[in-house]
């Protein structure tokens, strides 16, 4: 997620210019081409190519719909991402806390000690910090194990390589473990019950997640708004050098960047999971998670927050 770009103006308009170039480059092209056939176009004996100025208007009219319609939607899913994100913070704290509160000695009548209280609280805690690992791995489609590895054992993550779905797996091996602690009288039958259903929540927000990460923005809309906005963009000059002469060549750069910026934040927006700048930061978010939960718990190895990266540019953000 971008925090912040740089503070120096030079470096905003060199970083918009460096990652736009391509498209730059080829507005400049289109452009000059359509400036110099019209001033020059008689004296190499042709008609040059005159555009009138009213129908790129309205097909400009057009592709602005498609865009705005795109981007909002677009804008939707990141929001929802986000929202997903924070339900998991605030669950997982709820979790963390009912974890080591609810569970106890008292109700075994000491039939459980204190050792294996914490042993159990400490197994639960880090199994859920590498359900949140194991989530960002099914969203990104990688396999980066080393997470996963500090939290579960090896003989646990065997198991669950050969599975389709990893985190639900995870979430299930919680549930069967929440089973024994009250067959071992840890936890009463109200408490079991209410830890089910956290474990229920965490089943609802990894699902949301994965009807984003699952669902394909309409491919016609995709399709037809790249159409519209280069059959624009190629127009546009032709239909301004008759009237702007060289002062056409800015003037279309600049609106035809303007519009396939639009398209392209659409187009980033869409799919806020996979870890660029300007998607949700999963990773920073699940680890103040984990130093939370590892604080509830004790632990002498709490790893520090991510801090913010600096990118191209002095661009500041958070993975």
């Amino acid at each position: 997620m971008i925090i912040k770009y740089s503070d120096n103006p030079f470096k905003q308009i060199l970083g918009i210019t460096f990652y736009n170039r391509r498209n730059i480059l080829l507005f400049t092209i289109i452009s000059i081409f359509a400036v110099l056939q019209n001033e020059f176009g008689e004296i190499f004996m042709w008609d040059p190519i005159i555009l009138p100025m009213v129908p790129v208007t309205i097909l400009g009219g057009a592709l602005a719909i498609f865009l705005g319609f795109r981007n909002n939607s677009a804008y939707d899913r990141w929001w929802e991402a986000r929202k997903i994100w924070g339900g998991i913070v605030n669950a997982s704290r709820t979790f963390g806390v009912m974890i080591c509160t609810f569970s106890s000695t008292h109700f075994s009548k000491g039939k459980v000690n204190d050792d294996k209280v914490q042993a159990w609280r400490k197994e639960l805690i880090h199994r859920h910090i590498g359900w949140l690992y194991a989530l960002i791995m099914h969203l990104r489609k990688h396999n980066h194990w080393s997470d996963l590895e500090r939290y579960i054992s090896e003989k646990e993550i065997e198991a669950i390589k050969k599975l389709h779905n990893k985190p639900t797996q995870i979430l299930h091996k919680q549930s069967e473990r929440l089973q024994n602690a009250y067959e071992d009288q840890i936890i009463e039958d109200f408490r079991h019950m209410e830890l089910m259903n956290v474990i229920k929540e965490f089943y609802d927000l990894q699902g949301k997640a994965e009807r984003i990460k699952g669902t394909i923005f309409p491919y016609y809309y995709n399709y037809f708004t790249g159409v519209f906005l280069w059959l624009f963009v190629i127009c546009l000059p032709f239909a301004l050098a008759s009237q702007m002469q060289w002062g056409a060549i800015p003037m279309s750069i600049a609106i035809s960047f303007v519009f396939t910026i639009l398209e392209k934040s659409g187009a980033v927006t869409e799919d806020p999971f996979e870890g660029r700048a300007a998607d949700t930061p999963i990773n920073s978010i699940t680890r103040n998670i984990e130093i939370d939960l590892l604080e509830m718990i004790r632990s002498e190895t709490v790893p520090a927050p991510i801090e913010p990266k600096i990118g191209r540019f002095g661009v500041k953000y958070m993975d």
